[in-house]
């Protein structure tokens, strides 16, 4: 596993976002708490729901014109409109300006843009790797993105309060590096269909209207049994900020001794923001070394070990109060989060088929956020179920999963998606 023998394509592009993590991580998670101080919750509110609405538009939006134009022209269009957007933010949020209903649109237009280059970057991924790497390129992925948001969270965190005017400033710096580098030196990697191959593609199936095309990924069954299983990780990994964080909060609610030989005390809060660097620090220290050492072993059993893991982990953190096994169990789940992550990539590109790549990556971007807001439920579900009956929910969502993991890397199965896939296209 060598960085440097991916195509130049991918290497700049997970520099690039290295780079754009970075700066959006150093700001993205402080808004809210921002425009809450200026504008009042509801309103905050009404802007956070807006700004998912456009990301999630965007994404849809991008994905189908990616498939029909090409990739780098959505993402040119998506990084010129960002940097002006973030200019704009910065000029109304400046030491001699103040206009937050201003931001608020111009952040609900950065949101769409943003979601409308995400598929097509991770079309393009797919497009420029091949089945042999694209393990590695995702636990290289997976790693710089953890490795950025910890550093643009860090940096946010001591300076965006204070001065986000500058850090407003340095995410159109680093979306204008990301947009110089594209231009000159990222090739266009897909070719759309000639406009005779798409007239006959849409008399034979009708899917030229966008609504249509994204309709057809939903019967691809097998992509849609792996979006499912994806949803049910993703709003279990969410559980930590969501109903484990309350959990705690409620249960620990005054500094305690949380180890007997360490004479460090910590309420349930920062219990929470201890495990939640406990994962960051695992993430960025373990990726590449777990990487290694299993890979002699096959995927499968990388994945579905990971899985159980995973779980397993959660399974713990949701109803156990020492910190002790709470520092374990986090242990384990980042672990199996490790393990499975490249390798659910790596079947999500070999599964989706090669002239629609935006447009499915878009419904799985959808899917996941589904799967974040399935997580928040469990905050409601806490009011009327014990912790252990959520427990027990959280071990039944694994099981499921693991039953559509077994059945999706059977043997041959794999070959079954890409002819699945063909068929629904054909």
């Amino acid at each position: 596993m060598n960085f440097f023998t991916f195509s130049q394509t991918i290497q700049l592009r997970l520099a690039l976002q290295f780079i754009t993590t970075t700066a959006n991580a150093a700001v993205t998670p402080y808004l809210v708490v921002f425009f809450s101080s200026i504008l009042g919750t509801v309103v905050t509110g009404f802007m956070f729901l807006s700004v998912m609405a456009a990301n999630i538009a965007g994404s849809f939006t991008g994905g189908y014109i990616s498939d029909k134009k090409g990739r780098k022209p959505v993402i040119l269009c998506s990084e010129a409109t960002v940097l002006g957007g973030f200019l704009f933010v910065a000029a109304v949020n400046s030491p001699w300006l103040s206009l937050p209903y201003v931001t608020f649109v111009l952040f609900v237009i950065i949101h769409f843009f943003l979601g409308s280059a995400t598929p097509a970057y991770q079309a393009m991924i797919i497009d420029e790797s091949n089945p042999e790497n694209r393990k590695a390129v995702y636990t290289f992925s997976y790693w710089l993105q953890n490795l950025a948001v910890s550093i643009g969270g860090i940096t946010g965190a001591f300076l965006f309060m204070d001065h986000h005017f500058l850090l407003f400033l340095g995410v159109a710096a680093a979306t204008m590096i990301s947009l110089a580098m594209t231009v000159f030196f990222i090739k266009e990697s897909f070719q759309p269909e000639t406009a005779a191959e798409h007239k006959k593609t849409s008399s034979q199936k009708e899917v030229g209207n966008g609504v249509r095309t994204y309709f057809s990924v939903l019967k691809h069954k097998t992509f849609a049994v792996f979006t499912l299983a994806n949803l049910l990780i993703i709003a279990t990994e969410e559980q930590l900020t969501n109903y484990i964080g309350l959990r705690l909060a409620e249960d620990i609610p005054e500094a305690r001794q949380l180890v007997s030989f360490l004479p460090f005390q910590a309420d349930g809060i920062n219990l929470l923001g201890i495990l939640k660097a406990e994962n960051t620090i695992l993430v960025v220290c373990l990726t590449v070394v777990v990487s290694y050492l299993l890979r002699k072993f096959s995927d499968r059993f990388v994945l579905l070990g990971g899985l159980v893991l995973y779980f397993l982990g959660y399974t713990v953190l949701s109803y156990h109060h020492s910190a002790i096994v709470l520092l374990v169990a986090m242990f384990f789940a980042t672990l199996g989060e490790l393990l499975h992550i490249p390798v659910k990539q790596t079947m999500l590109a070999n599964m989706v088929p090669d002239h629609a790549r935006s447009t499915y990556m878009a419904v799985f971007g959808l899917m996941t956020i589904l799967g974040v807001m399935f997580a928040g439920m469990f905050i409601f579900l806490s009011n009327y179920l014990s912790a252990n009956v959520i427990s027990l929910i959280f071990l039944l969502m694994g099981a499921v999963t693991m039953f559509i993991f077994i059945g999706l890397t059977a043997k041959g199965k794999a070959t079954n998606a890409q002819t699945e896939a063909s068929k629904i296209s054909s």
